[in-house]
C-alpha cells in the first residue's frame, strides 16, 4: 500500500478533502486485502469500513516511524484477524454455518498478456477461478497465513508476529495449506467445477 506522506500529512493539518483523498487512494487496496482473508464480500465490506474508522481515529496520532502504508496494511490484517477470531467463536457456539463461497466477478487477475491466444487466456482464467475457490475453503488461520506470507508477502516472523504464534507454526500451517491448494488446484473435483477424475 503506497501512500503519498504529504498526503498523509495533510490529513494531520486537517486541510480539507485530504482524508477523503487518502481513503480513495488506498480503499482498493485495503479492500482486496480483506477479500483475501475473508473470503467474504460483505464481512470484506465492514472490515474496510473498520479500517478507515480506525484511520480517521488514527491518523493524528501517526508518528512516521513506518511508512503509512505498512502501518495501514498492518491495521487492516488486524481487523481481519478480529474478525476471524470473531467468526470462529460464533460457529463454534453454533451460531454461524460454513462459510462463504469465494467469488470476486469483475475483479479479475491480470496473469496474461495481451499477446496469449484464447486458449492460453482460458487455462489462465480457469486456474485463477480454481486457486480463488481453493484459497476460500482453506481454514481460517490457514488461509490467513497464505495471504499474508505468499500474496502479500510478509515475512515468516511478520506473519507469526500479527498472528500471535511461533514462525514454527507459520512453516507448518503454510506447507499443510500448500499441500492441500496444490491437491485442490491440480486434481478435478466437483467443488472445483471440474469433471470427476
Amino acid at each position: 500500500m503506497d501512500v503519498d506522506p504529504a498526503l498523509v500529512k495533510a490529513c494531520q493539518r486537517g486541510e480539507p478533502g485530504a482524508l477523503d483523498a487518502l481513503i480513495r487512494a488506498t480503499y482498493a487496496d485495503v479492500y482486496a486485502l480483506c477479500r483475501r482473508m475473508l473470503a467474504d464480500p460483505d464481512e470484506a465490506a465492514d472490515a474496510t469500513q473498520e479500517v478507515f474508522v480506525r484511520v480517521m481515529r488514527s491518523v493524528l496520532g501517526f508518528r512516521g516511524e513506518s511508512a503509512f502504508g505498512t502501518w495501514l496494511h498492518r491495521v487492516t490484517v488486524n481487523v481481519c484477524l478480529t474478525m476471524l477470531r470473531r467468526r470462529s467463536r460464533a460457529r463454534a457456539t453454533g451460531m454461524v454455518a460454513g462459510g462463504t463461497p469465494f467469488a470476486m466477478p469483475g475483479d479479475e487477475m491480470q496473469m496474461a498478456s495481451d499477446k496469449d491466444n484464447p486458449e492460453d487466456l482460458a487455462v489462465t482464467a480457469d486456474l485463477a477461478a480454481r486457486s480463488e475457490v481453493a484459497l476460500a475453503s482453506l481454514p481460517e488461520d490457514a488461509r490467513a497465513v497464505v495471504v499474508l506470507r505468499d500474496i502479500e508477502g510478509l515475512s515468516t516472523k511478520e506473519v507469526a508476529d500479527l498472528l500471535g504464534v511461533t514462525e514454527t507454526v507459520v512453516k507448518v500451517r503454510l506447507h499443510r495449506a500448500h499441500t492441500r491448494l496444490r491437491k485442490m488446484i491440480l486434481t478435478s473435483t466437483p467443488e472445483l467445477g471440474g469433471a470427476q477424475a
